[in-house]
C-alpha cells in the first residue's frame, strides 16, 4: 500500500524532494498533494512529475479541508521558516507527521515549545533532516559536556546573495574580493540575518547547546564553488573538528544538494520499518 505524501512548498528544494519519490526513489511512497502560495511553481512541478499528484493547492484553508488531505500519511514542509511556523501546528492539530526542511523556525522559543507541546498532546511526530551537515549523533551524546561550539560556514558570493544581513549592515557584496568573515555572532542572529545560508546552524543548536551558545561565523570566499561547514567542538573529554564540502544544488545554489537527498533518506527511514543506524 502507497504512503500518501503532501509537500508544502515547490520550489527548488520541494521541486527535487517531489521528483525524487515520484522516481520510486522510496518504494511504497507517492507524492499525493502539493501546496504553494505560488501557483507557477505548482503547474511547473506538476507537469514535470510522471504520477499526478491527487490535488494542487495554493490556499492553505483549501488544502486542509479537502478530502485528500484525509488520507495524507505525512507532509513535507520545504517552503521557508515562515511558512513552518505558521503551517506546521495545525498540521500537527490535524494528526499529521511532519518533515521540517526550515529548522531556522526552531530559533524562536516560543514556536519550538508549541511544537514540542503539540507533540506529546497529539502522539505525532516531527522529522528533521540532517541536512547538508553530519555529526548530529555526536552531538546529542555529548551536548550535556560541551563547553565550546562553533560553527564556521563558507560559501561563495553567488550562494549567499539577496540575504538580509546585506541590506541590514549596507554591505556591498560584489567589492568582496577576497575570502572575508562578514558575520560572527549566536546561531540565533546568524538564522535571522541569514534565513537561506545557515540551516544547518540550526541543526547543530538543536542537537546541541542551543542556539544562543552556538557561535557562527559567516565567510565568503569569491574562489570557491562549494558550501563548506566546519563545527568545532570542545567538550569535557576531548574535542572533535567535523567538516563537509558540498557542491551546491544545481537548482539553488543557496543550499547543497545533499540536503536533498538527506530528505530523502529521512522520510524513508519514517515510511519504512526497518533497522534505525544511530542515536
Amino acid at each position: 500500500m502507497f504512503k500518501n505524501i503532501a509537500l508544502i512548498g515547490c520550489g527548488a528544494i520541494g521541486s527535487e524532494i517531489a521528483k525524487s519519490i515520484d522516481l520510486h526513489n522510496i518504494s511504497n511512497c507517492r507524492v499525493s498533494m502539493l501546496f504553494d502560495e505560488d501557483d507557477k511553481k505548482i503547474f511547473k512541478l506538476t507537469e514535470e512529475l510522471s504520477n499526478k499528484p491527487d490535488g494542487i493547492f495554493s490556499n492553505f484553508n483549501d488544502f486542509i479541508s479537502s478530502n485528500y488531505f484525509k488520507d495524507i500519511h505525512f507532509v513535507i514542509e520545504a517552503a521557508s521558516i515562515e511558512a513552518a511556523q505558521r503551517y506546521a501546528p495545525t498540521l500537527l492539530e490535524k494528526g499529521k507527521d511532519i518533515m521540517i526542511m526550515s529548522m531556522g523556525s526552531f530559533s524562536n522559543p516560543i514556536f519550538s515549545k508549541n511544537i514540542i507541546n503539540l507533540m506529546r498532546q497529539t502522539g505525532r511526530k516531527v522529522y528533521l533532516p540532517s541536512g547538508a551537515i553530519g555529526g548530529a549523533d555526536i552531538l546529542r551524546s555529548v551536548k550535556e559536556h560541551i563547553d565550546e561550539i562553533t560553527l564556521v560556514t563558507t560559501k561563495s558570493i553567488n550562494s549567499i546573495k539577496g540575504a538580509p544581513f546585506f541590506i541590514n549592515s549596507g554591505m556591498n557584496i560584489n567589492s568582496i574580493k577576497e575570502r572575508t568573515t562578514i558575520f560572527e555572532g549566536n546561531a540565533e542572529k546568524a538564522i535571522k540575518e541569514f534565513p537561506s545560508n545557515v540551516n544547518v546552524s540550526a541543526l547543530i543548536s538543536l542537537a546541541g547547546v542551543g542556539f544562543h551558545k552556538t557561535r557562527v561565523k559567516v565567510v565568503i570566499d569569491p574562489l570557491i564553488k562549494t558550501n563548506q561547514h566546519e563545527i568545532n567542538v570542545k567538550w569535557k573529554y576531548g574535542e572533535f573538528y567535523i567538516k563537509v564540502n558540498n557542491s551546491p544544488s544545481p537548482f539553488n545554489p543557496k543550499t547543497s544538494y545533499l540536503a536533498v537527498l538527506s530528505a530523502i533518506e529521512c522520510l524513508r527511514s519514517a515510511m519504512v520499518n526497518d533497522i534505525q543506524i544511530g542515536s
